[in-house]
């Protein structure tokens, strides 16, 4: 099928080689040879493919801003990028196409018939049934190492899910088969992995951690002897850097000392970031003020690091799964300290088993070992005795074969209840589509004059439950459920916080405790809705069709205006086969809905926006009127 194709290039002379390629494979063509006249041209040509091929620094600010300005929507037209800058493919995850220099004509033609041939995004909300999912797991696992098994298959799914809309593809055997094709020529696998391993993080979580790595250094090494501590799956870079800030205050002469943070990600776009270290307020949410004057730069809204404390921290490229023939890897012995926190869930048993042998050799005697609070040491036979910390713990290496160590057992972690019909769910999985959607964040250029510092006090308990919130709507549970604990610590009984701990709770699948946590909250206050939405939602989840109505009519009538209970009503209505009223009730919530603003966030919807929840009630409702 000919396309109508915008061609956008800096390049006059390569501009005609592409418009006649394409034109004799029977496409129509237009060129633009400036940026700025690009998104004038896309609305007026309603392309069905933007090649773009400009200098490397106009590509990715262009092509992020495509994905907004379209006419039909983000990502309606696919766009295949050709640049010799190699690095940018790493950064343009959600374009169709990445082709280097000199011009691959065979793979420019065949994208351009697989354009032709797939005319709309997958949908956004499609489960990965059982078997396909365990075909994908086996696939990533014998490539990369990593294992998603049934508790992690939500975040698997929602990468797979991504890269499809990327590529264009709506069905999980037809990516499946892409990406066994073309894993390593198209670096496929290392584009999925970008989305599956990003993992959400802050300055001096889990402060006992530091705490103990300030300690262990309060009586001082010889000057002469190195320091060397291993960030073992570092994500942004706000875990290495911790470490150096830590280490910086606890070793007044630590410019005259051989200090070496070495850091590795599986993630290159992560790694990228930390390398920049630029960070949103949001990172700094427990960083003190004098630690955010002493370490950071403030510029506008962003946090810079300050070179004194990059200067400490090396980022590489490694996947702990595989054996150790990297650069880096001949650092890794003799470590003081290693931290690999919230990174073994990733990975089988045997292989998590295999990474804490290999962590304990590169340990030096009386080295530290910090794992994620819902990661237990429950291997016999390494030399690592467990300390604990306040609420914390770590290991100790002995230096000598460790007796088997009775380990208090941790609160499990709780498994995600699969294929539910809880609404939750569904609109959860909707906000991690229109999440993808979003401009993604970039540093902004420092200027050439710092400015100062602006003060940084310690986050209320209403700007932790702020943030808890924002947290629960992108689907990171672990860190919101972290917030509201240290909000419920200082305020046990608060009502809003509890409620919000049951949403996640829920969504975690333990309906029994979320179940539990609601009626507290209605002990507590009986007057809020949210409280009687959450019961109904569990009620609803249980089958308890009746019981569940009667809690959503009470939050109703508590907050008439209140979205998410109305659309459980209506949803509730029509599987019961009462047409009639289910309508009604998406009609009802539609109205109520239009009075909102545009980008108003939609309270216990998982993040959607006015527009996004508007759009869903309205196709709820074609599927009945």
């Amino acid at each position: 099928m000919p396309l109508q194709i915008l061609i956008i290039s800096d390049n006059e002379s390569f501009t005609t080689y592409l418009g006649e390629l394409l034109q004799e494979a029977g496409h129509a063509t237009r060129c633009v040879a400036q940026e700025k006249e690009a998104f004038p041209a896309i609305r007026r040509q309603k392309p069905d493919l933007i090649i773009l091929a400009l200098e490397a620094s106009k590509i990715v600010p262009l092509a992020i801003e495509h994905r907004v300005q379209t006419p039909s929507g983000p990502r309606s037209v696919p766009v295949i990028v050709i640049s010799e800058c190699l690095r940018l493919e790493a950064e343009l995850l959600q374009v169709f196409d990445f082709i280097g220099k000199p011009l691959d004509v065979k793979r420019l033609l065949d994208d351009v018939a697989a354009v032709a041939l797939r005319k709309s995004v997958p949908c956004q909300d499609q489960e990965l049934e059982p078997r396909l999912a365990s075909a994908f797991s086996r696939h990533i696992l014998s490539h990369s190492g990593l294992h998603f098994d049934q508790r992690n298959r939500p975040a698997l799914t929602r990468g797979l899910l991504k890269r499809m809309s990327a590529l264009r593809l709506t069905d999980f055997k037809e990516y499946l088969q892409y990406l066994k094709e073309h894993g390593e020529d198209r670096h496929e696998l290392q584009k999925l992995l970008q989305f599956l391993t990003v993992g959400e993080t802050y300055f001096y979580r889990y402060p006992a951690h530091f705490e103990v790595l300030k300690e262990r250094f309060a009586d001082p090494p010889p000057c002469a002897a190195p320091i060397r501590i291993w960030s073992a799956g570092c994500s942004t870079g706000e875990e290495p850097y911790s470490i150096a800030m830590t280490l910086m205050e606890a070793l007044p002469d630590w410019r005259q000392r051989d200090i070496r943070i070495i850091a590795t990600d599986i993630n290159n776009r992560s790694l990228k970031r930390a390398r920049e270290g630029v960070y949103s307020p949001w990172s700094m949410r427990i960083t003190t003020p004098e630690q955010s004057r002493r370490y950071f730069r403030r510029v506008g809204e962003s946090y810079l690091i300050r070179d004194e404390v990059k200067q400490l921290v090396q980022f590489s490229h490694l996947n702990l799964s595989i054996p150790c023939r990297e650069p880096v890897c001949d650092e890794l012995q003799e470590l003081d300290a290693i931290f690999c926190r919230n990174v073994l869930i990733y990975f089988t048993p045997e292989t998590a088993t295999g990474m804490l042998q290999r962590f304990s050799r590169a340990l030096k005697p009386s080295g530290l070992l910090f794992l994620g609070h819902s990661e237990t040491l429950l291997q016999r036979g390494l030399d690592l005795e467990l300390r604990r910390k306040e609420r914390s713990f770590y290991y100790v290496k002995s230096g000598l074969a460790a007796q088997p160590i009775a380990v208090p057992p941790l609160p499990p972690v709780l498994p995600v209840v699969e294929d539910t019909d809880a609404l939750t769910e569904e609109q959860l999985r909707l906000a991690a589509a229109w999440l993808s959607k979003q401009t993604p964040w970039h540093p902004p250029v420092p200027p050439t004059e710092p400015l100062p510092a602006a003060p940084c006090t310690p986050l209320d308990d209403a700007q932790l439950l702020q943030g808890a919130r924002e947290l629960f709507d992108r689907e990171e549970f672990e860190p919101a459920l972290e917030l509201l604990e240290l909000v419920l610590a200082r305020r046990p009984d608060l009502p809003d916080a509890l409620v919000l701990k049951g949403f996640i709770l829920a969504g975690k699948g333990a309906l029994e405790q979320a179940l539990e946590t609601s009626d507290r909250v209605l002990a507590l206050n009986d007057l809020l809705p949210e409280a009687y939405f959450l019961k109904g939602v569990l009620l609803d989840a249980a089958d308890r069709l009746d019981e569940a109505a009667r809690e959503y009519r009470k939050a109703l009538l508590l907050n008439h205006d209140f979205i998410m209970p109305r659309y459980h009503m209506g949803r509730l209505h029509l599987r019961q086969g009462r047409l009639a009223e289910g309508a009604r009730e998406i009609r009802n919530s539609i109205k109520i809905l239009s009075r909102c603003d545009e980008e108003d966030t939609v309270p216990f919807s998982g993040g959607l926006t006015r527009a996004v929840c508007m759009l869903q009630l309205q196709n709820t409702l074609a599927r009945v009127a």
